[in-house]
């Protein structure tokens, strides 16, 4: 059985993610990489950030990488 700090928590999360999602805009166009920049923020693992934009680990991934390397230069 989850505490109640866990529930609280998970909870919390999942509200960051809606807001996040929000402020994009219905009628903005956002590549996947970018949201997956906005989630990954948050702490979730690649396979939640696909669950999240329907798309796979392995895209996330790629893009967590490429995100990775643009901050780089």
């Amino acid at each position: 059985m989850e505490n109640k700090n866990d529930v609280l928590q998970q909870i919390s999360k999942k509200l960051s993610i809606l807001i996040a999602l929000q402020l994009q805009g219905e009628n903005r166009t956002i590549e996947v990489k970018e949201n997956v920049g906005r989630l990954a923020k948050f702490g979730l693992s690649d396979s939640e950030i696909a669950e999240i934009l329907n798309t796979t680990s392995g895209t996330v991934s790629v893009a967590k990488a490429r995100l990775k390397k643009a901050k780089k230069k």
